[in-house]
């Protein structure tokens, strides 16, 4: 007979976390709970592929990563769309490697993905999970939190529960968009404007480092201009074209595939990188060289990401909160 957790909560007369913390053997649980939800379970009977294995107390060597690709009006991102997360991928899969585990990927694109997600952990189907994009949706990933289970969040939200098994992981993006906007201030320009990103926490930060290093300079509140390109190319080649009737000589992007388009834009008007127009971009991928574009760049190490992740949801890394560091990538852009 198949028993949810939820059922298994009714009949004992506990809640869904009290079963997550049982089921996944937490010491947290007074012992006469933890003997009301077993003999529920026990009664009640178990798949041998998913509450055997709880009862066993063995995980698969499977890590899970979450991309949050949610719709909530108009702050939609396609996260399982971007190439960023096929880098990011191919990185934890390397990393997770070398600890004998696997990667497994999951997109969460409507709100009952969170009951899916939840069964993986009490079946003991994955060892940890490893979350990213999740901005919009924190009512329900703090639930998941509070029910105990292995969690490794990327660029966490500021309302990101607190919990002894949860780890954040920060890039350092305020930083990024202060080093490249110090970059073009320091070679000399002083009429600099910012591609930015579109909703997301690291593009608000990118954004907040860019005007931290133009008021740092004196640069007047009426030459900051900040046009969204929400990282798509359109958008972003749009952008630049606005920026550029503006006589503005620098831009900073909020991301590589944006300054590739920045650099089309320019171009298309018969200016010449850098010689009449500055680019700097932002989540360095050397890939882009391989097609003609040696972009001045701020890297945010994706291995560097991957490995802190893999580390952290496996327990190697202990600190609650890790910060991968942005640095300056110097190209023939800028």
């Amino acid at each position: 007979m198949k028993i949810t957790s939820e059922e298994i909560a009714r009949l004992a007369n506990v809640s869904r976390s009290t079963v997550s913390r049982v089921i996944n053997n937490y010491s947290n649980v007074p012992e006469e709970t933890r003997k009301k939800v077993m003999d529920v379970v026990k009664e009640y009977g178990y798949e041998p592929n998913s509450f055997a294995r709880v009862l066993a107390g063995k995980a698969k060597q499977e890590i899970a990563l979450f991309i949050s690709d949610y719709n909530q009006g108009k702050n939609r991102w396609r996260g399982r769309k971007h190439p960023y997360f096929l880098r990011l991928i191919a990185e934890l899969i390397s990393q997770s490697k070398q600890y004998e585990h696997i990667i497994s990927v999951f997109i969460v694109s409507k709100p009952e993905d969170y009951r899916k997600i939840e069964n993986m952990y009490l079946n003991r189907e994955i060892s940890g999970g490893i979350f990213i994009g999740f901005e919009f949706e924190m009512e329900s990933l703090n639930q998941l939190i509070s029910e105990g289970f292995n969690m490794v969040v990327i660029d966490p939200d500021s309302n990101m529960m607190e919990a002894d098994n949860v780890k954040g992981i920060y890039s350092e993006n305020e930083n990024a968009g202060y080093i490249a906007t110090r970059h073009l201030l320091d070679s000399g320009h002083r009429r600099i404007a910012h591609i930015a990103g579109d909703h997301r926490l690291s593009s608000k930060d990118r954004k907040k480092g860019y005007l931290r290093a133009m008021r740092e300079y004196g640069i007047s509140e009426d030459e900051i201009l900040i046009i969204p390109g929400n990282f798509e190319s359109n958008e972003a080649y749009e952008a630049a074209l606005k920026i550029l009737n503006q006589s503005y000589t620098a831009v900073y992007v909020s991301n590589d595939t944006m300054a590739i388009a920045a650099i089309r834009a320019a171009n298309s008007l018969g200016l010449q990188i850098p010689t009449d127009f500055s680019v700097v971009g932002c989540d360095y991928d050397s890939s882009f060289e391989d097609i003609g574009y040696y972009l001045t760049s701020v890297e945010i190490s994706i291995e560097q990401l991957a490995k802190t992740a893999v580390e952290a949801v496996l327990g190697i890394e202990k600190r609650d909160k890790i910060f991968c560091k942005a640095t300056l990538v110097k190209g023939s852009t800028a």
